[in-house]
C-alpha cells in the first residue's frame, strides 16, 4: 500500500495459500514468499520494536496533523466544510508511504482486528500493534496541545477533533453508521489485500479517496472515527465520553463482521469455483 507496486500475478490455484501467508500494505512483491510468511509467524524481537515504532510514530502522526486540520486559528475562527477530510485523507496517504513498508502501515486496531481474523498475525504481534497505535494517538494529540496556538482543549463542546454524533442522531444510528463505514473501509483493506485484486497498485491513493468519502459523507453525523484510537485520545485528554462506546463497539463490530464476509463468502466461493 505504500505507494504505487505491480502486482506479481499468481495463480489461482495458490490464492487461499497466498492470503493466508502473506499480507503486506508495503511490498506487494513477496506474496506467498517463506520469508514474508515467516516475519508475522515468528517475528524476531527486533522486528517488532521496528513494527512497534513505526505504529506509534504513524498514529502519532495520524493524530497531529489530522486533528489539526480542525483545529481553527482562533477560537473564534469557522473552518472549511472540508478542512477534516483534507487532512485526515491526506496525512493516511502520505503516513502509508512513510512506514508501509516497515510495518503494513495498520495505524487503526480495526485494521490489526481484521489481520488477526484472516491468520495474517500472532496473538502477540496483534498485540504489539494495538498498544503501539493507543499509545501514538495519545502522543499525537498531546504534541498537538502543545504546539496549538491557544488552549484547545474543552474550548467547545465537545472538544477539538473529539467524535461524537451530532445532535438528533440516535445512539443505535450512530452505531450503525459507524459500522457500515468501517465495514466498508475494512472491505477496502481485503480487496487491497486480495492478490486477485490487483488493487496492490498505488494502495495509499484508494484509502486517501475512501478516507475523504466518507469523511465528507459520514464526518457530520458521527465524526467519521472508524478508528477506536483516534476517538480515545481526544476524549482521555477533553475528558469526554458522551456516547463513547459507540466508537468501539462500532468500529469493531463492522471489523468483524465485514473481514468474516470477505474470509467466508468471497474467499469461499473462490475455492468453490476453482474445484469445479
Amino acid at each position: 500500500m505504500a505507494g504505487c507496486f505491480r502486482h506479481p500475478g499468481k495463480a489461482s490455484r495458490n490464492l487461499l495459500k497466498e492470503l493466508g501467508s502473506s499480507i503486506s500494505f508495503g511490498d506487494f512483491s513477496e506474496y506467498g514468499t517463506s520469508e514474508s510468511s515467516q516475519l508475522f509467524e515468528r517475528p524476531p524481537w527486533q522486528k517488532l520494536l521496528s513494527i512497534f515504532l513505526a505504529e506509534l510514530i504513524g498514529t502519532a502522526i495520524l493524530m497531529l496533523f489530522g486533528c489539526m486540520g480542525l483545529v481553527p486559528k482562533s477560537p473564534e475562527s469557522v473552518l472549511g466544510p472540508y478542512s477534516g477530510a483534507i487532512s485526515f485523507s491526506g496525512i493516511v496517504c502520505v503516513t502509508i508511504v512513510i512506514i508501509g513498508h516497515i510495518s503494513n502501515c495498520h495505524i487503526n486496531p480495526c485494521v490489526t482486528l481484521c489481520a488477526l481474523l484472516l491468520g495474517k498475525l500472532p496473538i502477540i504481534t496483534a498485540f504489539v500493534y494495538i498498544v503501539a497505535e493507543f499509545s501514538g494517538a495519545l502522543v499525537g494529540y498531546g504534541i498537538l496541545v502543545v504546539v496549538s496556538p491557544y488552549n484547545i482543549l474543552n474550548t467547545a463542546e465537545p472538544g477539538i477533533c473529539v467524535t461524537s454524533p451530532v445532535a438528533g442522531l440516535t445512539p443505535w444510528q450512530a452505531l450503525s453508521i459507524e459500522s457500515m463505514t468501517t465495514g466498508v473501509l475494512i472491505l477496502l483493506v481485503c480487496a487491497v489485500w486480495d492478490p486477485r485484486s490487483g488493487n496492490g497498485d498505488c494502495g495509499s491513493l484508494k484509502f486517501l479517496v475512501i478516507i475523504f468519502m466518507t469523511s465528507v459523507i459520514v464526518g457530520p453525523l458521527t465524526g467519521n472515527s472508524l478508528n477506536p484510537a483516534r476517538s480515545l485520545a481526544p476524549a482521555i485528554y477533553n475528558n469526554s465520553w458522551d456516547m463513547h462506546w459507540i466508537y468501539w463497539v462500532g468500529p469493531f463490530s463492522g471489523t468483524v463482521v465485514s473481514t468474516l464476509f470477505y474470509k467466508y463468502v468471497f474467499m469461499a466461493l473462490d475455492i468453490g469455483e476453482r474445484e469445479k
